[in-house]
Order: C-alpha cells, then structure tokens, then sequence
C-alpha cells in the first residue's frame, strides 16, 4: 500500500486529511500530515519531514501532497526525489486526498501520483461552467 503524507502550511493539511476520513469512513494506515512554517528552523522542518515520509512508507513509496509550488513544503518535499521513493503533487485538495485514499491499495505509487494529479485537476473547475446549458468538460469521474 502506498503511503500518504501532507504536507502543508498549518493545519490545512490535518484538515483535508480529517475530512476525507470522515468521508470515506475509516481511519487509514500509513496517512499523516505534517504543518510545516516559514519561520520554522529548516532543518528542523527537514528531519520532521524525513521522519514523517518514513513513518508512512511499508514499502511501496510515498505520496506526498503540499499546498503548493515553491511553498516550504514544496521545496523540502522536492528535495525527497533525489533519495527516497516518493512523488509529489503540489496544490493539494480534498479530491485528491479522497482519490489517494481510496485507491492507493490496488496500484503502484507512479501510477496513482498521475490518477490522484488529473482528478484534482478535473475537480477544479467553474461552477457557472457546470451550470451552464450545453456540453460539460468530459472525464470528471466522480
């Protein structure tokens, strides 16, 4: 099972996270999430970071979301590529969080990295577009 970490500025994270396990109504194995701060010391913020991806990960890689691009957490998550086993998605939202959770048993890291990315990518959209007559932007699976 993939495991599932995010990361993000406050407590945003823990929210989405909580949220989504509301949602899909279990507690989930190998999910958490850290709050990362630009005050906080960076190498502080890193060894929390390392320890949270290895407290996910059983073996099969980790999945790691932020807030967004060029945030701390962005960046530090970014410099896990190099040496660990993990993907990372910036923009994080409760879709992607819902998608990540509810298939990551039955694929692979790469391949749930680029579901869990173009689900969270459908799911933003314009409501005056979805209420609009005439066609609806195809693909969006929910």
């Amino acid at each position: 099972m993939v495991g599932i970490l995010i990361a993000t500025y406050g407590d945003i994270g823990h929210s989405l996270l909580e949220t989504a396990v509301d949602l899909v109504g279990e507690d989930p194995d190998a999910a958490e999430t850290i709050a990362l701060s630009d005050n906080q010391d960076r190498a502080e913020a890193w060894d929390s970071l390392v320890a949270a991806v290895e407290s996910v990960d059983s073996g099969q890689g980790v999945l790691l979301m932020v807030d967004m691009f060029g945030s701390t957490s962005s960046t530090l998550a970014l410099s896990l590529l190099a040496d660990r086993n993990v993907e990372v998605l910036t923009g994080v939202n409760l879709a992607m969080v819902l998608r990540a959770l509810l298939n990551r048993k039955e694929t692979d890291l790469c391949t749930l990295s680029e579901d869990v990315l173009s689900y969270g990518r459908r799911n933003v959209t314009s409501s005056a577009t979805w209420l609009s007559i005439g066609e609806h932007p195809k693909g969006n699976d929910r």
